[in-house]
């Protein structure tokens, strides 16, 4: 994949990279398009024009950016090297043509073939909202090829989060899609955007918490709209009790309506409301997956215990084949840095810390584990200009959101 990146990279500039001056010119344009710097050596490393090296994470997601992508992972995911075609080209023009039949004939053609659909269904949707082609778009939606069912969860977290990032700069288109059942579930209920709940997303979910005709969804939008009032400092209510124990419900959502009974529970009641969810979903699933929405929530209510909980329960050095599940593990990295500064062990906290990574955070989920993170950064450093720098971030973050929860005392006050 690495080579595919250079080749890319070559396709970018526009020459082919044979010399100082050629290698030069890509540090100079990164430099120009992004404010990074990059060595023009690393640039001749990786061509092979100076002894090479393995080049470091840092370096592929800065060309990855380079190229249009979030990162390096991002970058591999959307360029299987399997592929047999250019599916960006052959959707360029078949966009540009604008016959709706053959682009159908071409999305039905596709599912059935081996080529990467989730990609290719990606570069279409996105050209389409770019032209701003919503009668199109509508129609595409409503076809079989893109049924829930149809994809893996690893491709529907591709596929949603791709779009959905898409969406905050267009979400009126969203507003006119909202209640077309495969954009319901592979898009509005992957990309769960944090940052914009009192936003366009917060919008788009009291809509859907009245009108949805899917029970199960309008549970989904009523838990976030109660998260919601808790981010506004306002007591969010649970009326979904005997859900919490629900073996049919999906696990993410059990967690997330877990957390929010614990948001409106008297500490010494939790324990016994924990061991009870725990003793149920823990013989049927992965936990991790049971306790995804309870690392965020617990970070933001300081709660110890059941940070502790989680810890002593989830075997988090168990390698899992899903995909997906690299995402819950890098959001458990990040509650156990917080419980172990909290509880004063700094060697555990380093230790997570290092394992956590902020590319490894889901797109809609991104900016606002970012806000976390600035919390911990600034108790944890010792110089005053890097603890200005942090809190002055927190706020720009914070005024974005606009919660009253995350105010600048949280920030000063979180590990006193």
């Amino acid at each position: 994949m690495i080579n595919s990146l250079k080749i890319q990279l070559e396709k970018k500039i526009g020459k082919k990279i044979q010399s100082r001056g050629d290698c030069e010119l890509i540090a100079l344009a990164i430099l120009e398009t992004l404010d990074i710097e990059i060595s023009y050596n690393t640039i001749r490393r990786l061509y092979g024009l100076a002894p090479a090296t393995t080049p470091q994470p840092k370096t592929l997601n800065t060309i990855a950016k380079f190229l249009g992508f979030k990162n390096y992972l991002h970058f591999t995911l959307a360029n299987d090297q399997s592929e047999k075609t250019d599916i960006s080209q052959l959707v360029y023009k078949i966009v540009h043509r604008d016959n709706h039949i053959e682009i159908i004939n071409l999305i039905q053609r596709t599912r059935k073939s081996n080529e990467n659909f989730t990609l290719f269904a990606v570069i279409l949707i996105r050209e389409l909202i770019h032209a701003n082609n919503y009668k199109l778009l509508s129609k595409i939606l409503d076809l079989d090829e893109f049924d829930f069912d149809k994809f893996t969860y690893s491709e529907v977290l591709y596929f949603g989060n791709s779009i959905g990032l898409l969406l905050r700069k267009y979400p009126e288109i969203g507003k006119k899609l909202l209640f077309k059942p495969n954009f319901i579930h592979n898009i509005y209920l992957i990309f769960v955007d944090y940052s914009n709940l009192n936003g366009y997303y917060g919008d788009w979910t009291e809509q859907i918490n009245v009108k949805a005709p899917i029970k199960e969804v309008r549970i989904f939008a009523s838990a976030i709209l109660e998260f919601r009032k808790f981010l506004n400092l306002k007591k969010p209510d649970f009326n979904h009790t005997d859900l919490l124990y629900s073996q049919k419900l999906n696990p993410i959502l059990c967690s997330r309506l877990l957390a929010l009974r614990l948001l409106s529970t008297h500490s010494n009641q939790q324990q016994k409301i924990l061991e009870n969810y725990y003793a149920i979903h823990s013989k049927n699933s992965l936990f991790m997956d049971y306790s995804h929405e309870l690392f965020v929530s617990s970070i933001l209510t300081k709660n110890v215990q059941l940070m502790q909980f989680l810890i002593e329960r989830i075997d988090f050095k168990t390698t899992s084949n899903l995909y997906y599940h690299k995402y819950h593990l890098n959001a458990f990295y990040l509650m156990a840095t917080f419980y172990y500064r909290l509880t004063g062990d700094s060697s555990a906290a380093t230790q997570f810390e290092q394992k956590f990574s902020l590319e490894n955070c889901v797109y809609s989920y991104e900016e606002f584990t970012q806000i976390l993170l600035l919390i911990y950064y600034h108790d944890s450093t010792p110089s005053s200009k890097q603890k200005k720098a942090h809190k002055l971030k927190y706020k720009t973050l914070s005024k974005q959101f606009n919660y009253p929860y995350l105010s600048e005392d949280f920030l000063m006050n979180y590990f006193k």
